[in-house]
């Protein structure tokens, strides 16, 4: 089975002051502009709060999917309420207002992917889905756990269902651990360093750093990962490339500037749905 290497390696910029003031403090982990280099995965977003309360405000999207991965604390708003280890994985399709009325915990930390939606798709029903951490198959041997949020790994299999086919793992190796997560050989892959130290596919990584890998062809592969004397935290997430041209404009992602005016008209004369008044579909 061929052994993925890591290609290139990104660092994610210190924390700034985020869109919710001083009290938000923001990097971009993926940066957007170089689909090309990042597809399925359109950018990243490092969220992290230093007090407790409000968070943003209502805010439409169409034309990708949106993964938010809660690192630590809460965030809850009407559609319901993330605990760390949860994940959202809201398919925005024709659009789609959430965030309304979100609240969040002191010490909160998410990510949030944007993922482009296959052209057949991009313009699909919404849905949401809440995939609670207790619920997600998870896979352990001697010094590692590795979660699995979507895709397949081994003989489990996550219920989450997939517009882009995507692999999602929490991965925690003790000291010294190895693990090779097998991965389809087409798919680009990113590894976020959450904590710790490790050497992932033949190029050391530290918190912070992300470690990309590129379609290999048609084999079968693995991403050997194996951790320092400090132990390692990390996510992996790979996706099956859609080689697609898209357009991006504030929070809609389309195939044409005719598309996206089309979203923009489609959410000023409210036709957008809003979450909060959706039935997630829950993992719990």
């Amino acid at each position: 089975m061929l052994q993925r290497s890591i290609d290139r390696v990104t660092v994610t910029p210190p924390l700034t002051r985020g869109f919710d003031g001083e009290r938000h403090r923001a990097a971009l982990v993926v940066a957007p502009g170089d689909l090309p280099a990042t597809d399925p995965f359109f950018l990243m977003a490092d969220d992290n709060i230093t007090a407790q309360g409000p968070f943003g405000e209502a805010h439409p999207h169409a034309g990708l999917e949106t993964v938010t991965f809660m690192l630590d604390g809460t965030m809850e708003d009407t559609g319901g309420r993330l605990e760390a280890g949860d994940v959202e994985w809201m398919t925005a399709g024709s659009g789609i207002v959430h965030s309304e009325n979100a609240r969040v915990s002191t010490g909160m930390r998410l990510l949030q992917l944007w993922l482009i939606l296959p052209e057949a798709e991009r313009n699909m029903p919404p849905r949401v889905q809440v995939l609670k951490r207790a619920a997600m198959p998870v896979h352990q041997e001697p010094g590692v756990e590795a979660r699995v949020y979507s895709g397949r790994l081994g003989a489990l299999g996550a219920p989450t269902l997939n517009a882009v086919p995507v692999t999602l793992l929490d991965v925690r190796l003790d000291p010294g651990a190895a693990f090779a997560p097998p991965l389809p050989g087409a798919y680009r892959g990113f590894v976020v360093m959450v904590d710790g130290e490790a050497d992932i596919g033949g190029v050391a990584l530290a918190a912070g750093s992300v470690g990309w890998t590129g379609p290999v062809g048609d084999e079968a592969s693995v991403l050997p990962l194996r951790a320092t004397s400090a132990g390692a935290r990390l996510l992996v997430y790979a996706g099956l490339p859609q080689n697609i041209s898209v357009v991006a404009q504030g929070p809609f992602i389309a195939g044409s500037r005719e598309e996206l005016a089309g979203y923009y008209a489609a959410y000023r004369g409210g036709r957008f749905p809003h979450a909060g008044r959706m039935r997630p579909v829950t993992v719990s």
